[in-house]
This record gives structure tokens, C-alpha cells and sequence, in this order.
């Protein structure tokens, strides 16, 4: 079990990354991303329950950075839903990209993501 998430900002953000944070810093921290009275806010923190719990599923052969890569989902597609990609390393989790179900078995890199490579922001991944 994971026991903070670092999140790696996109240059449109300030570029680098956060500090090291808990769960609920990150829900917080995510959570304004989004739309504020979103329903997403909700599949965002079981989204971060799977994360954090160890629950990820791989994304295959798509790497980040030299990274083998996770994600962790919920909601429906069509509906709402929240999906994170992220690396693991000790008990610390990157968040590099957010988005959500584009269908049962692809995603859209819409809230977050970097400007070029296999999660590039807008960009639709088929895992």
C-alpha cells in the first residue's frame, strides 16, 4: 500500500512537481482540477482508494518516462468517471495524467497529462 502520490505537473501548471502528499491532500489537490460540484469528485476518491490500496491495473507495454505504468478508475463511461496513470516507486505513486472512460477499454487523457508520448494530454489511450 502506497502512503503518498506525488503529482507531476504539466508545464501549463508550472511544470515539476508537488511534494509528496496523503490521500485526502491529493483528493483536495486533484479535486480542483475538476469541475467544482462535478460528480467526478466522487470517482475520484475511489479512484484513489485503488491507487493507494494497491489495486491499480497495468497499462501493458505503455511506459512513462522508463516507468511500466497503473491506473486507477471509476465511474461510467458516458456518465462520470475519473481515471489516473501513475508509476509506483517504494510506497510513493507519480500521477503523471488524469482523465476518463473514453470506453470499457480506452481512456481520454482530459484533465491532465504531458504535452507528448503515450498519455499525452487529449490524447485517447487504448489499453
Amino acid at each position: 500500500m502506497a502512503s503518498s502520490m506525488i503529482v507531476i505537473k504539466t508545464a501549463a501548471y508550472g511544470g515539476g512537481s508537488t511534494s509528496a502528499m496523503n490521500q485526502m491532500t491529493t483528493q483536495t489537490y486533484l479535486g480542483n482540477l475538476l469541475q467544482r460540484g462535478s460528480s467526478r469528485v466522487t470517482n475520484l476518491s475511489q479512484a484513489l482508494n485503488q491507487a493507494f490500496n494497491g489495486q491499480g491495473k497495468s497499462c501493458g507495454n505503455l511506459m512513462y518516462e522508463g516507468h511500466s505504468t497503473l491506473h486507477a478508475s471509476a465511474g461510467k463511461e458516458g456518465v462520470s468517471s475519473v481515471t489516473l496513470f501513475y508509476y509506483e516507486l517504494g510506497m510513493t505513486l507519480y500521477c503523471f495524467a488524469m482523465g476518463e472512460h473514453a470506453s470499457s477499454s480506452s481512456y481520454k487523457i482530459s484533465d491532465f497529462g504531458p504535452a507528448a508520448g503515450n498519455f499525452q494530454y487529449n490524447k485517447t489511450v487504448q489499453l
